[in-house]
């Protein structure tokens, strides 16, 4: 039996460098499927010409293809699937993700090219579909989790959440076959829970994934983290969860195991400022969190509860002074175009962002989205029509567009650049954190790199030395000092720190390239080769690699 699993990003978005990623919930379903006997194919088609998809889905044949849908992507999902009616009219068609599962309706009924929706969390509910078609057919009614075409309309059937995460298989397990992936992008984003303790009322994440927050053990955690550190040399991650540090407990764990077993990564995530505390944050940088990104929105309580955020801006303050405390880069999220904000309320917004100092942020227009509380009541209210979004186009609607939202969203970037300018640590900040934590590579790693960039080679050298006193089996120390000789022209020191460091990570990339260019610097062609052809094996589609290897001679 033949599946798919398919994705293919808005033309936009190609060009963006985290939409055109497969979602991580296609490699979760492709693990499970491959966990349960079948053989299904990942395959990413967000920079693929149509002629490509068509060429893939022609070869393939499949009996079962699934398409991940987003509202970004609603078109290219259904085209994708409408494609593949054409080609294989037999072929059982399933959208699922965040946009279908909050539009089944109006999709089946317009669409007759998708065959059933998948809602929600996806895994058990595509097994059975796939073992129902694998049978010879069956009836959608005896599916748990879908929406399908019956008697009388539209009809759907509950599946009660997984209620053991530590069950699932990796997702990298998912791409043992693909098409298209950067499987090594790809696998630096992890997600540890599903759910969220929020219920703000521009976000869908309550209702994908119902109401209860499910959790992955930290043992599962790390085992996953060592798996992609020893297989593809990452280790660097990005936690994706709504709410990383939901549950304090499990963070703290999570934190002893990495140290405990001298993993020794750099990552980041997100979270809420009601949901971290001085205790959890100091384990939390000693375990190589380099930065968090918070969901502040607004300094105005009126637009926070407009918003359904339920934090205030004291808890913004709190929980931005302990995280610069413990030496994490603060990140935040902001939203203007709030209907009723006003001028004041912006102005509010900057005065917090020049009290927190932020390392960074981004700034949003508030936006409707199917699935969240804010659309629901604008549809109810006659403030926008139901079917918004298969009758336009377009990523995003805007709730205002009147000049006020596009002048806030200016105010906004101004400061957070402004502050951003000042909000970096530098001597005064390490000497204190270094106080509070003890000896922390992570900070070390920062400390140094401050010393790069003010010129201060010596002291850099010294910092990046000392994490490879204490922890010789650290690669931060040996990459960090390869970095800074490579960049001094001491070309021999540099090649002896990058090997070193590949003695620790063998399928680190970019310490095989660096090192290939070093050796070329030397005249070590030869040397040059086996590190550029090591590479390549690491990541067969990197162009870069390929340019290299023909600037040495032969194919590349």
């Amino acid at each position: 039996m033949r599946i798919l699993l398919l994705y293919k990003c808005h033309l936009a978005g190609a060009r963006d460098p985290f939409t055109p990623l497969l979602p991580t919930g296609l490699g979760y379903i492709g693990a499970y499927l491959r966990a349960h006997g079948f053989d299904p194919l990942l395959a990413n088609l967000s920079v693929s010409s149509w002629a490509h998809a068509e060429d893939l889905i022609a070869r393939e044949c499949p009996d079962l293809v699934c398409i991940s849908q987003f509202t970004h992507n609603r078109f290219e999902s259904l085209k994708l699937a409408a494609l593949v009616k054409r080609l294989v009219p037999s072929c059982v068609t399933l959208l699922g993700g965040p946009h279908a599962t909050h539009t089944f309706a109006a999709i089946l009924d317009k669409h007759p090219e998708v065959d059933a929706v998948v809602l929600g969390e996806g895994e058990e509910t595509i097994l059975e579909v796939a073992r129902m078609v694998a049978a010879g057919g069956g009836a959608f009614s005896a599916v748990q989790g879908v929406a399908y075409r019956g008697e009388g309309g539209v009809r759907s059937t509950a599946r009660p959440p997984l209620g053991d995460l530590d069950g699932l298989p990796f997702p990298v397990h998912g791409y043992e076959r693909a098409e298209g992936c950067d499987i090594r992008r790809q696998l630096e984003f992890i997600i540890t829970s599903r759910g969220c303790p929020a219920s703000c009322r521009f976000c869908s994440s309550p209702l994908f994934w119902g109401r209860s927050l499910r959790f992955r053990s930290p043992r599962s955690m790390v085992d996953e983290i060592r798996l992609l550190r020893d297989r593809y040399g990452l280790i660097y991650f990005s936690l994706r969860d709504d709410t990383f540090t939901a549950r304090a407990d499990r963070v703290v764990e999570f934190c002893r195991l990495l140290l405990a077993e001298q993993v020794h990564i750099l990552w980041n995530c997100q979270s809420r400022v009601n949901c971290v505390d001085d205790e959890m944050l100091l384990w939390m940088r000693r375990a190589g969190c380099e930065c968090i990104q918070y969901g502040i929105e607004s300094g105005s309580e009126k637009v926070l509860a407009m918003l359904g955020k339920r934090i205030t801006p004291e808890q913004v303050r709190r929980a931005a002074r302990a995280t610069r405390r413990a030496g994490i880069n603060l990140s935040i999220y902001l939203i203007t175009g709030v209907p009723g904000e006003t001028e004041d309320d912006v102005q509010a917004t900057v005065r917090l962002v020049n009290e927190i100092l932020p390392h960074d942020g981004q700034v949003a227009p508030l936006a409707y989205y199917p699935g969240t509380a804010l659309f629901a009541d604008a549809v109810r209210e006659g403030r926008v029509p139901g079917d918004l979004f298969e009758r336009q186009r377009g990523e995003a609607f805007y709730v205002r567009s009147d000049p006020f939202v596009a002048r806030a969203s200016e105010t906004l970037l101004r400061a957070l650049d402004r502050v951003g300018r000042r909000a970096r640590f530098g001597p005064a900040d390490f000497g204190r954190q270094r106080q509070i934590l003890g000896y922390c590579h992570t900070t070390a790693l920062a400390e140094g790199e401050w010393h790069e960039e003010q010129g201060d080679f010596g002291s850099a050298e010294s910092v990046y030395r000392e994490i490879t006193e204490r922890q010789p089996g650290n690669p931060w120390g040996w990459l960090a000092l390869g970095g800074l000789y490579g960049g001094e022209g001491r070309v021999e020191q540099a090649v002896r720190m990058f090997r070193r460091a590949l003695t620790i990570v063998p399928a680190h990339l970019p310490a095989h390239l660096a090192l290939g260019d070093l050796l070329v610097m030397v005249g070590d062609r030869k040397g040059a080769r086996r590190h550029y052809e090591r590479a390549r094996e690491l990541d067969p589609h990197d162009g870069e690699i390929r340019d290299r290897l023909k600037k040495l001679g032969g194919k590349g």
